[in-house]
């Protein structure tokens, strides 16, 4: 009884002697394919390159600028160029938000010329401008008259011509497709004239101006076409 721990413990060595030799018999065969390995490995590493630094050439740069020379402000060339100009200018001007306050100033000019109240319109419209919507305004009001303008909504606010003047003013045409209801109403809110279930497709043509080195950031109402 005493001696089984020695047993156990020669035939652990036994087992290990034999997994070692097994190991060394393996291990230290050779395949033959040792050099092809070996000139594989090698053809790998020559065949590496270095990746270097990207360089920002002068003639990158000269591209970059030419690319942002070319920015489409509009389809029309013409058009396109003096937009283009006048972001030279100005360069927070940007079409997108010029139309979008364009638009704002049509609803909002409208309503107040409507609603008889053009005082907060002063610095909206030109100095003729103010002056023809005051002598309308008064014309109707001897007459007991009122002109009631409903905007449906606005279907198009289209860039038509634009022109920038020696001294930074620039002018932007915009054609403005509206759809309204108007009417004429006497002093005691009759209808006199149109039709309040009629809307009408209203086609008109706005011109706005600004001094783009002025701090000002409002455009001008400076002339309106009817276009219907």
């Amino acid at each position: 009884m005493n001696n089984i721990p020695y047993i156990d413990i020669l035939i652990l060595a036994m087992v290990a002697i034999f997994i070692i030799n097994r190991l060394r018999n393996t291990l230290g065969k050779k395949t033959g394919n040792e050099h092809d390995i070996a000139n594989k490995f090698s053809r790998g590493k020559s065949d590496l390159k270095e990746s270097s630094p990207d360089k920002v050439s002068k003639s990158s740069v000269d591209q970059i600028k030419l690319e942002e020379s070319k920015h489409i402000f509009h389809e029309n060339p013409g058009i396109s160029s003096e937009l283009s100009k006048i972001h030279k200018i100005d360069p927070s001007f940007k079409v997108d938000d010029f139309i979008v306050g364009a638009k704002k100033a049509f609803e909002y000019i409208i309503e107040k010329y409507s609603d008889e109240n053009i005082k907060p319109l002063k610095n909206l419209l030109s100095a003729d401008i103010f002056k023809m919507f005051s002598k309308q305004i008064n014309n109707r009001a001897k007459k007991k008259e009122n002109l009631d303008v409903s905007i449906i909504g606005i279907k198009e606010a289209e860039i038509e011509d634009v022109s920038l003047k020696s001294n930074n003013v620039a002018s932007i045409k915009v054609k403005f497709s509206s759809e309204q209801v108007q009417v004429i109403k006497n002093d005691k809110g009759k209808i006199i004239g149109g039709d309040g279930n009629q809307i009408l497709s209203i086609v008109e043509s706005w011109f706005f101006s600004k001094d783009l080195k002025r701090n000002d950031p409002n455009w001008v109402l400076d002339k309106i076409e009817e276009n219907n």
